[in-house]
């Protein structure tokens, strides 16, 4: 295996903008560090068992992804869009956002649903692990890589929306918008 190739996938792929990355980082922009740890542990615990199940069911799931790709794709577009019209139109007041916090079960279900982090797992473990290590033992140390960099990188954008909470909550329209734009290009690149 290159492990230049691996590891510059799963980087890059960590830390560019995506859905679980912009609602960890608005999570902790809303409700600062503290508040957003019910809903960024449940995005993480999301991410761990999406790689831990796709460590483990790869070789089948591939064989019957393209039958069910088309209806992940359409699930993850339309929820991704509600995400984004609910980020960039809803109109909240002081009191309703600090009442709005988001739960751990919405970030486990969103993160379980999340086709990006499905396709990243997929992808790492079709392109780079299986068809290099043929043991249990360095197929899942892969692994364990990989989601311990996509965990670093969930929470780098939950400490950079928690570290500009002010500069954000000045610019707090602006932001929505960017960020729901970032959401429904999400939405769009699934297709």
């Amino acid at each position: 295996m290159n492990m230049t190739a691996f590891l510059s996938y799963i980087i890059i792929t960590s830390i560019t903008p995506g859905p679980s990355n912009i609602l960890v980082m608005n999570e902790a922009r809303r409700f600062g560090w503290k508040g957003s740890i019910p809903f960024n542990i449940g995005i993480i615990s999301g991410f761990i068992i999406l790689g831990i199940v796709t460590s483990f069911l790869t070789t089948s799931l591939y064989e019957w992804l393209p039958m069910i790709e088309p209806y992940f794709k359409v699930v993850g577009a339309a929820y991704l869009l509600y995400l984004a019209w609910k980020i960039g139109f809803s109109k909240k007041s002081k009191e309703q956002e600090t009442h709005s916090q988001s739960s751990f079960f919405s970030g486990l279900f969103f993160q379980i649903l999340n086709v990006k982090s499905i396709l990243y797992f997929l992808t790492a473990m079709s392109t780079f692990i299986l068809p290099y290590h043929d043991s249990n033992a360095s197929a899942f140390f892969f692994m364990c890589v990989t989601i311990g960099i996509g965990c670093a990188a969930l929470l780098l954008w939950a400490s950079f929306g928690s570290a500009f909470k002010k500069i954000f909550a000045k610019y707090d329209k602006i932001i929505n918008i960017i960020m729901c734009l970032l959401l429904v290009y999400s939405a769009i690149t699934i297709f």
